[in-house]
């Protein structure tokens, strides 16, 4: 009960925090709930909010969702309250009662209100100027210009992500998907082998580089805080090239393998 608390509450927060958004939305559903007649707009916009709201913070639904979904993606209940129509309809259903200048104030008011209650979406927290014609972080375009096109290659989990919106012809052993693997502690499977075994701050070549030629890659790119047991030319690898943030190694064979095509 107490981690099912510690969970909304942490969700929440991150939703509504920062922002006074969340009293502008309960103020809203009040007065749709006080001044609508209309019973199928007043259970949209007045009952159904609210019973969200119960259903995020009651315990047993709560848990219930956390099971089903997963307690990462519990805050997206939140998102099934439709603020950017309770909100505004509220409003409107105030600015119907005036006229005049009266009417013309209060609009004022409000966006005034919602300006002030809210938060800047371009703000630095969330976006960054872009450094490139790519938009994406700059120590991945300096990866994509040391490895070769037409490549089949393991990246470090920072880069996942953007490689192939740089170079789509290189392809990747794996994707976002295999961070699942993380939360593995032993498994027979030769592919969450590989992965996990990269995944260590401290490699065994070994073990790494045996399973990487079974699985026809060319080339690795590891963080430079990285340390290795064993030799990566022992294994029949390379190191091909450097970066500020990371080191590429290659298959010995590459070379000879592109002259011959």
């Amino acid at each position: 009960m107490l981690e099912f608390l510690e969970i909304a509450k942490t969700d929440f927060w991150e939703t509504f925090g920062g922002a006074w958004i969340f009293p502008v939305l309960i103020i809203s559903i009040v007065w749709i709930l006080a001044g609508e007649k209309r019973w199928g707009r007043k259970i949209l916009l007045g009952i159904l909010p609210l019973a969200f709201l119960f259903l995020y913070w009651c315990p047993i639904s709560g848990m219930l969702f956390i099971k089903l979904l997963g307690d990462e993606v519990y805050w997206r209940i939140l998102w099934l309250i439709p603020l950017a129509i309770v909100i505004p309809y509220a409003g409107g259903m105030l600015l119907k009662k005036l006229d005049g200048i009266k009417k013309w104030a209060m609009f004022a008011v409000m966006l005034l209100v919602l300006a002030v209650c809210g938060k800047p979406v371009l703000s630095t927290e969330w976006f960054e100027p872009s450094v490139n014609a790519y938009k994406i972080p700059q120590y991945v375009i300096e990866v994509c210009d040391l490895l070769p096109s037409n490549i089949h290659a393991m990246v470090s989990n920072r880069l996942m992500p953007y490689i192939r919106q740089c170079d789509p012809t290189i392809t990747l052993e794996y994707g976002r998907n295999a961070l699942n693997y993380n939360g593995i502690t032993e498994t027979d499977s030769k592919e969450q082998l590989l992965y996990l075994e990269a995944q260590k701050s401290e490699i065994d070549l070994s073990v790494l580089l045996p399973l990487a030629r079974e699985a026809d890659i060319t080339f690795l790119v590891f963080s430079n805080n990285r340390t290795y047991i064993g030799n990566w030319e022992d294994y029949g690898y390379r190191e091909y090239g450097n970066t500020d943030e990371f080191c590429v190694f290659v298959d010995v064979n590459y070379e000879e393998t592109q002259e011959e095509a």
